[in-house]
């Protein structure tokens, strides 16, 4: 598949475009010349002048323009492309510049690639009714199997905030190594299966899917990083967030979402959620976590979000 980072690698941050563009226009000028990682002004063609009004630089490894007159006319080497090219679609546009710079990058687009992208589309239609997803709550620990009762996220969002989990998740984040908090929160957290009621905690025993997905983001280094990737998730226009708070040792999230199993798999729709979040944000996600079973531990968490719907005073 095409992207703009290919795209980049092959034209020299972009400047090769802007030539080739450029040159259309101006075939008997020298349109750019470059010194460092700036360009000299050059001729706009899409300014009412006849003038040197263009200025080209390259930012982070991406050419970029600016109008020198008109301050509103700024973008990338992509927005410039678009305004000479016209297409419908951006990756209609990345196969247009490959095709008329000769790059000669890989056009055909993998089964996957257009599973994954087939996915999202039906992710992005699904409408946002009446709903109220219902799964299993397993109370004591990680090692009861047996299902305690049928709870909804507004129970779990009181649960996390409830000040009696305050003692186990602080003794938990203060154990100094891995395994000990690994073996402690097992021991010592009750938890939830967010996909679906259960008859046991085992992928065989699913009596009905909640069409919810948990996904699960660890090792966050420090706690700005954490706050950031959660603003992110919060502000992500393609998957709104039904539930997302601080796992048991502190340093990851727990995002709940939204999906529908009419067309795809429960797993299908993981791996696609974690390859959105990858490509789009660069944030990994544990690809070990597909399980329908998999179980989420609840620690005490004082700030949670919760979708306003399930709660009329839940924070945004």
């Amino acid at each position: 598949m095409i992207t703009k980072q290919h795209i980049l690698k092959k034209t020299h941050y972009g400047l090769k475009i802007f030539a080739y563009i450029l040159q259309q226009y101006y075939p008997k000028e020298t349109v750019l010349r470059v010194s460092g990682n700036k360009c000299k002004p050059t001729y706009n063609p899409f300014a009412v002048h006849h003038r040197k009004s263009l200025q080209i630089t390259v930012i982070n490894n991406t050419a970029v323009y600016q109008g020198l007159e008109n301050k509103d006319f700024n973008g990338d080497v992509f927005d410039f492309a678009q305004l000479y090219f016209k297409e419908d679609t951006e990756t209609e546009l990345l196969i247009k510049i490959n095709d008329i710079m000769h790059l000669n990058l890989e056009t055909k687009r993998s089964t996957y690639e257009l599973r994954q992208e087939d996915i999202q589309n039906f992710l992005d239609g699904i409408p946002d009714t009446e709903w109220e997803p219902r799964f299993s709550y397993f109370s004591k620990n990680l090692y009861n199997l047996a299902p305690t009762k049928t709870i909804g996220l507004l129970e779990v969002y009181q649960m996390l905030t409830n000040t009696s989990r305050k003692h186990h998740t602080a003794h938990l984040r203060k154990l100094s190594s891995e395994k000990e908090q690994k073996d402690y929160k097992k021991k010592h957290f009750d938890y939830v299966t967010f996909s679906g009621v259960f008859t046991k905690r085992n992928n065989n025993c699913l009596r009905t899917h909640s069409k919810l997905l948990t996904i699960d983001i660890d090792g966050i280094p420090n706690k700005q990083e954490l706050t950031d990737i959660r603003k992110t998730l919060l502000k992500d226009p393609c998957l709104p967030s039904q539930l997302l708070f601080i796992s048991p040792r502190g340093n990851g999230l727990k995002w709940i979402i939204k999906i529908s199993l009419d067309e795809f798999s429960h797993t299908e729709y993981f791996r696609s959620v974690i390859n959105y979040l990858k490509e789009t944000y660069n944030i990994q996600v544990d690809a070990s976590g597909s399980d329908i079973s998999r179980g989420c531990l609840l620690p005490y968490d004082p700030d949670p979000y919760i979708h306003p719907k399930y709660k009329a005073d839940a924070k945004i």
